[in-house]
């Protein structure tokens, strides 16, 4: 047996150096179509997390500068350093696997970076904290700018459903339960439906960004290093009022919260945001699961605008896939996996997890990720939607005439009761399916036998007309775009610079 040193390393976990990638391994976006030309990865890239790792720990260093815990010139100092790209991505990419997260050679290179600029600038840099401060922090900071992406995203898709239920308000078109047609509806209502869930899905997300809070606990959670310095930095001064002071500023520079608590092991934070972009995709995935439905060669009724090259096949050059639809649906289903994740790192033991939190980083990632992804190719969608008027008149014309049987067995109910009426129509149905005979002409025979007065007869005959009522899906449509309408005005208002 080999005699090994005492604190040595294995020769199987050291990874003192990283051989560069070839071009050919960089990740390009092979297998992930649909985020090829969104901020998706631009947003949330390594480049884009060690960015937000330093804005974090700048933003403390600045906070004990106006707490007047570090140095006047560190301010200097931090504005030479602030830029992320100066720094060795890979280098610490590949020492985070000696303490089991990036933050440690963070602080190392960071370190020597501001050392660079000034001697003893190492001293106010990650003062207070520990690496899951600065970690979690920064998944915030990450987590509000893909917010904010998703956030737009939501409203280009808004703009675009809102005019599709608008103006489609009178294209009527069969509606469809189990798989089956059912009765008529409008395809107004319908995208009126699809904008419902988006307007619901943006104030989730309006909601979830504003509650966003920074962390800073140290060690345990309950900033006794940070304490201490205050004692022994500003001894004259009540030291919770100046560990609050720089809690605040360090929230504040950053655009979050400030949690009255650290939450190394409270992740309701991270599973109620998972929750809201879980939702965001879903609703992205549901209508786009819709388009696939109604684009389906059988029934045709809806279709994407595809340039030169979209769409097709590699076997069968005839094919006019609506190839945003499907990727967008793809995006939605691997979503539930990806939250389950995330809640299960809610079981968190102790003041600091051991594997839970890390459990975290890729899944919420990959999450945001795949949201950005999938609401922008929704957006986009929504925007080349094509509807075909006609073939939704001719589609309604297949089942001659059953799906007026609701509309007809009201009326009918109010002349002979329900269970009658609903008795008479299904004797009907069943003859018309089964003689090829239009339900209409079945039903004025069957009432002109059992001697139905004239007026009866002309209300259910005028009842099997496409223009007819179709409840309330007008209001519906009116009361949603009303909604919108005035989201769209708040938020014009505030970007204006005139919150409302």
């Amino acid at each position: 047996m080999s005699e090994r040193r005492e604190g040595a390393i294995p020769e199987s976990t050291h990874h003192a150096t990283t051989p560069a990638l070839p071009r050919s391994a960089w990740d390009a976006g092979l297998l992930e179509p649909l985020g090829v030309g969104t901020r998706a990865t631009e947003l949330t890239s390594d480049a884009a997390w060690l960015q937000a790792m330093v804005d974090v720990e700048l933003a403390l260093t600045r906070s004990l500068i106006d707490a007047r815990l570090a140095p006047e010139w560190m301010g200097d100092v931090s504005d030479r350093v602030k830029d992320a790209a100066s720094l060795d991505l890979a280098a610490i990419a590949a020492e985070g696997r000696g303490g089991g997260n990036p933050v440690i050679p963070l602080v190392k290179h960071l370190g020597a970076a501001a050392e660079s600029v000034r001697a003893g600038s190492s001293d106010h840099i990650h003062v207070g904290a520990t690496s899951q401060d600065i970690l979690d922090t920064a998944t915030m900071v990450i987590a509000s700018r893909v917010a904010g992406e998703v956030r737009r995203q939501l409203a280009a898709l808004a703009d675009a459903l809102a005019g599709l239920a608008d103006s489609h308000r009178s294209t009527v078109m069969a509606g469809r339960t189990l798989g089956q047609q059912a009765s008529p509806t409008s395809f107004g209502l319908l995208a009126a439906g699809w904008l419902d869930a988006v307007l619901r899905a943006g104030e989730r997300l309006d909601a979830a960004r504003a509650a966003l809070p920074v962390q800073l606990g140290g060690a345990v959670g309950n900033l006794a290093v940070l304490t201490d310095i205050v004692r022994a930095r500003r001894a004259e001064t009540e030291p919770n009022a100046v560990v609050g002071d720089v809690l605040a500023g360090f929230a504040a520079r950053l655009g979050l919260a400030e949690p009255a608590l650290s939450w190394h092991t409270d992740r309701l934070v991270i599973s109620e945001l998972a929750s809201v972009l879980a939702g965001a995709t879903s609703v992205a995935g549901a209508f786009a699961l819709d388009v696939t439905v109604l684009a389906r060669t059988e029934i045709a009724e809806v279709g994407e605008l595809l340039g030169s090259g979209q769409g097709g096949s590699s076997a069968m050059p005839h094919k006019r896939n609506p190839v945003t639809a499907v990727l967008v649906a793809a995006a939605a289903r691997r979503v539930p996996g990806l939250v389950a994740t995330l809640y299960g790192s809610m079981l968190a033991e102790d003041q600091r997890p051991s594997g839970a939190w890390h459990a975290e980083w890729q899944a919420l990632r990959e999450l945001e990720r795949l949201t950005i992804s999938a609401v922008t190719g929704a957006a986009s969608l929504a925007e080349r939607l094509i509807v075909d008027d006609d073939r939704m008149r001719a589609n309604l014309d297949i089942t001659d005439g059953l799906v007026f049987s609701e509309r007809v067995t009201t009326i009918l109910a109010e002349a002979l009761g329900k269970t009658a009426a609903f008795d008479l129509v299904t004797r009907a149905s069943s003859e018309s399916v089964n003689t090829s005979r239009p339900l209409q002409v079945v039903l004025a025979g069957a009432l002109a036998s059992t001697g139905a007065s004239e007026d009866l007869r002309r209300q259910i005959w005028a009842a099997f007309d496409y223009s007819g009522d179709l409840g309330q899906a007008d209001a519906g449509i009116d009361r949603v775009l009303e909604k919108y309408r005035g989201r769209r005005a708040r938020t014009e208002n505030t970007e204006s610079g005139h919150p409302s």
